[in-house]
């Protein structure tokens, strides 16, 4: 397998198990308005319906206060809208909601994930590295672990 295939395998890996690894987590129970809306988004997410997630994902931190799986989800709604329209407003607005996700909750790996894959594909390697290495050591048992310590590496080396 070329080193570029294999790179985007990983990184749409990251991307799917972002949005997969999102949905077992629960919000802050502050309401039953903050988890309608969370799951109403997941449901138009999942539908490819990325405006009207983007609205749903948005009413659930208003709800709730912002919570790192809401704000997640709404980058990942900015990442595929993007990836629709190619505006780059709205990818400005992908990695403005996952920072603040992880301002939100520092060790949320999924996040973390996310903004390093994001930085990775706009070709700012050196921004994903760090992001990278601390969700490994958050999450030490990530399947794709060997692929991330070798991007890791390879950036490093650059240095």
């Amino acid at each position: 397998m070329r080193k570029g295939e294999e790179m985007r395998k990983i990184l749409c890996f990251l991307l799917i198990a972002g949005v997969l690894g999102c949905t077992g987590e629960k919000p802050a129970d502050k309401g039953k308005s903050a988890q309608m809306w969370l799951e109403t988004g997941m449901a138009q997410f999942q539908k490819r319906d990325y405006d009207a997630a983007i609205v749903s994902f948005t009413k659930a931190a208003e709800y709730e206060g912002p919570s790192a799986v809401s704000l997640n989800m709404l980058g990942m709604a900015y990442r595929f809208k993007y990836n629709q329209v190619r505006n780059k407003e709205l990818k400005d607005k992908e990695i403005a909601a996952f920072q603040k996700a992880i301002e939100v909750d520092p060790n949320y790996w999924v996040a973390l994930m996310n903004l390093g894959a994001t930085y990775y594909f706009l070709g700012e390697k050196a921004k994903a590295v760090p992001l990278f290495k601390k969700a490994l050591e958050i999450n030490p048992q990530h399947p794709e672990k060997e692929q991330l310590l070798r991007l890791i590496a390879e950036e490093e080396r650059k240095e």
